[in-house]
C-alpha cells in the first residue's frame, strides 16, 4: 500500500491551529519533528527553530485534504511555510518517524523509551541504574511522543509531585489521551486505576498498544474509550485527578463538560500564553477554584487547577 506524505514547515504559532484541521481532515496520521537535520539552518539560529516541521500522511487519493492544507498554510502563513509532496511505500510510512525518536529523559526520574529499544542494553543503561522509570512508547499515528512542550510540561510537574516517592492520587482520568503517555506515566507513580479517553481511534488504539508494552504492579485497572469530554463515565465515577491536554479551542467548546467532571483537582495543558488570562477566568466561573501550579515553556502553560 501506498501513502502520500506531505512535509509541512510553518510558524510553531501556527502549529495549535494546524493540529486541529489534521484532525478534522482524519488524516492517516502526522507527527511533528523536534530537530530535523534536513532542515536549512539560518544564520546565527539556535538548535530550536521558530518554525516547526511536521510530517502529514495521506492516503494517495485524498488530494482534495493535501489542497486544504495548503490553502491553510497559504492563508495563515504565506511568506513564513513550504511543503513538499512525494508518494512512499506503507513500510517506509511506519518506519519513517523511528529515525527521529530516540530514548530522551523527563524530569528527575522519568524516561521516555522507544518500544524498539525497550531491550537494548545501551538504553537499559540509561535509566535503570539511577532506579528511573521508563515510559515505552511507540506514538504510531497518535499525539504523545513526550517531546511537544504540552505534554512534558505534565510528565515534568508528576515527576515532581512524586519527587518524595509517594503520589497523592489513586484514580484519575485522561482527557485526549493521545498515545497514552501520560496514563502511562500515573500509572508509573502509582495510580492503581485509570479511565483515558479520546475521539481519535487511532489514539484509542496506540493508547492500548502502548499500555501493554509497560509492565505495573498486580491490581492495576486501564481502560480507554473512543469518546469526547461528554462521557458519562467522567461524571458518574469519582476520580482523585483528572489531566487534559487539550487545546483551549476543544476546552473552551466544552467547559460545561468539564465542569462535570468528578474530580478535584485537573491539571491543563494546551494552552498558549494569549489565551491563558481567558482560560483561567472560564475556570473561575464555572469550576470554581484556585489555580496550585502554573508553568510556561515556548508559550505553552501547564495549569493544576483545585476546585472548590
Amino acid at each position: 500500500m501506498e501513502y502520500r506524505e506531505l512535509k509541512v514547515n510553518l510558524p510553531k504559532e501556527l502549529s495549535d491551529p494546524f493540529y486541529e484541521l489534521l484532525d478534522s481532515l482524519q488524516c492517516a496520521g502526522y507527527y511533528e519533528i523536534l530537530f530535523d537535520g534536513e532542515a536549512p539552518k539560518e544564520k546565527d539560529q539556535g538548535l530550536i527553530r521558530d518554525n516547526t516541521n511536521i510530517r502529514i500522511y495521506l492516503q494517495t487519493d485524498e488530494v482534495e485534504k493535501e489542497l486544504k492544507i495548503l490553502i491553510f498554510l497559504k492563508l495563515h502563513a504565506p511568506n513564513n511555510s513550504n511543503s513538499e509532496s512525494r508518494i512512499i511505500e506503507t513500510r517506509d510510512y511506519e518506519e519513517a518517524y523511528k529515525e527521529y525518536y530516540k530514548p530522551f529523559p523527563i524530569g528527575n526520574k522519568l524516561w521516555v523509551i522507544p518500544t524498539w529499544e525497550k531491550n537494548e542494553p545501551n538504553t537499559i543503561a540509561l535509566w535503570k541504574p539511577t532506579g528511573g522509570i521508563p515510559l515505552f512508547i511507540n506514538p504510531g499515528v497518535a499525539f504523545g511522543t513526550g517531546h511537544h512542550e504540552t505534554t512534558k510540561l505534565i510528565l515534568e510537574h508528576l515527576d515532581s509531585l512524586y519527587a518524595d516517592g509517594k503520589f497523592l492520587f489513586q484514580s484519575a482520568c485522561d482527557v485526549g489521551t493521545g498515545s497514552g503517555i501520560l496514563s502511562i506515566g500515573l500509572a508509573k507513580f502509582g495510580v492503581s486505576k485509570i479511565f483515558a479517553l479520546d475521539i481519535d481511534p487511532n489514539a484509542v488504539k496506540a493508547a492500548w498498544s502502548n499500555w501493554t508494552e509497560n509492565e505495573y504492579p498486580k491490581g492495576f485497572q486501564f481502560s480507554v474509550e473512543e469518546s469526547g469530554i461528554d462521557n458519562p463515565k467522567l461524571s458518574k465515577e469519582k476520580y482523585d485527578l483528572a489531566i487534559a491536554n487539550i487545546t483551549f479551542a476543544v476546552l473552551s467548546q466544552n467547559i460545561r463538560h468539564l465542569a462535570k467532571i468528578n474530580a478535584p483537582r485537573i491539571i491543563f495543558s494546551g494552552i498558549i500564553t494569549e489565551k491563558k488570562d481567558e482560560f483561567l477566568s472560564l475556570l473561575q466561573s464555572h469550576l470554581p477554584g484556585k489555580l496550585l501550579y502554573s508553568k510556561e515553556w515556548n508559550e505553552w502553560w501547564v495549569l493544576d487547577w483545585q476546585k472548590n
